[in-house]
């Protein structure tokens, strides 16, 4: 049985990361139908959750339902159960995945969802007095790693052999993000093309990775505990980061250059720091000794879905069955046009994103 693990972070927000991630899974379970493709809403806003399961106003009832269960069957319900002194898994959780097809038949069969929660932030004290435990000094090992026993799990119950796992995180760097980040294998960063990411990119290289941007910085981060101090003293391991979606590319003519002005910077940053320790990035067959190999390796474009992305949002309808029809009825019952080429380009992105993970 094989696990992988994707998780979808950025610490600035509104970067297109749920978008991507929902029509990334969605697309890639239609394409391996043969393995499990597990969803893990980590935002408490449960906006992935609402459109896997169904969405606009279905999938956010359906997902009110889920957090209305005794049981809690969703991530705060798992959240609860390691609160009640099980992080160590001395026994075994109950299933808290919800198969999304009975409620979105949109999807394939083999598409599970952990559905979001807005709870989660709440138990965000909780599970930090929790891994400060001075009975266990393992504590924080134990939560910081208990995602990913969650998703082998959860694997286990099932008859697939294999699962991919793609984790939509929260952009605060909270104790659940943290947990989210060291259970995952691999990073996808999307960003847009401002400098708002520059500054964005530079935050996870610090705070994931020790990449500090000064000498000064360095030397004040020595006299504190940090994420990554953390990761060196429990010898755990951190995602690599596999891919830099730039989200809301554009082809108008003068947007799109000073769009490539700031891409190109960030590119530019991006490789000097896979220059210096290429260790943090994910290996590569043949590694790239230049900037143009390294940007066709770990850079992608995503063109903005536009009215495309609305409309898939609304009705539960991931962007690669769009084309299934020409018109479509919102949820107030006004119906849509969505010519096929509006989107294409967006949906060529999508597909070649999603042929690389």
């Amino acid at each position: 049985m094989t696990t992988k693990i994707y998780a979808f972070y950025n610490n600035k927000g509104g970067v297109g990361k749920t978008t991507l991630c929902q029509n990334a899974a969605c697309l890639y379970a239609e394409k391996n139908p043969k393995e499990l493709v597990l969803v893990i809403d980590l935002c408490p806003q449960a906006n992935i959750s609402q459109f896997l399961l169904g969405g606009g106003h279905v999938g956010y009832k359906a997902n009110q339902r889920l957090q209305s269960t005794a049981t809690r069957r969703n991530i705060v319900g798992f959240m609860d159960w390691l609160l009640n002194a099980n992080a160590g898994f001395t026994s075994l959780p109950s299933s808290y995945s919800t198969q999304v097809q009975p409620y979105n038949s949109h999807v394939t069969s083999n598409l599970h969802l952990i559905a979001g929660d807005s709870f989660l932030e709440s138990l965000t004290l909780a599970l930090n007095f929790a891994t400060m435990n001075p009975a266990n000094i393992f504590a924080w090992r134990e939560y910081a790693t208990a995602i990913r026993r969650l998703c082998e799990l959860e694997l286990q119950k099932t008859n697939y052999e294999d699962m991919t796992v793609f984790i939509d995180c929260n952009p605060s760097f909270s104790i659940y993000t943290q947990m989210a980040l060291v259970s995952s294998d691999s990073l996808i960063v999307p960003m847009m093309a401002d400098f708002s990411s520059l500054e964005g990119i530079k935050g996870i290289l610090m705070l994931l990775y020790g990449k500090y941007p000064s000498s000064a910085t360095r030397n004040y981060a020595a006299k504190v505990v940090t994420f990554n101090r953390q990761i060196q003293q429990f010898g755990l391991t951190l995602p690599k980061i596999f891919e830099l979606p730039f989200n809301n590319f554009t082809s108008n003519l003068g947007v799109a250059t000073a769009f490539d002005a700031v891409r190109e910077e960030l590119i530019d940053y991006s490789w000097k720091q896979y220059a210096s320790d290429p260790s943090i990035f994910q290996n590569c067959a043949v590694p790239p000794t230049n900037k143009r190999e390294w940007e066709t390796l770990f850079v992608s474009n995503v063109k903005d879905f536009h009215t495309a992305g609305k409309v898939s949002a609304s009705l539960g309808i991931p962007l690669h069955k769009l084309p299934d029809q020409n018109n479509y009825i919102m949820p107030n019952g006004e119906p849509v046009g969505l010519p096929k080429a509006n989107y294409k380009e967006a949906l060529s992105h999508l597909k070649s994103f999603v042929d690389k993970l």
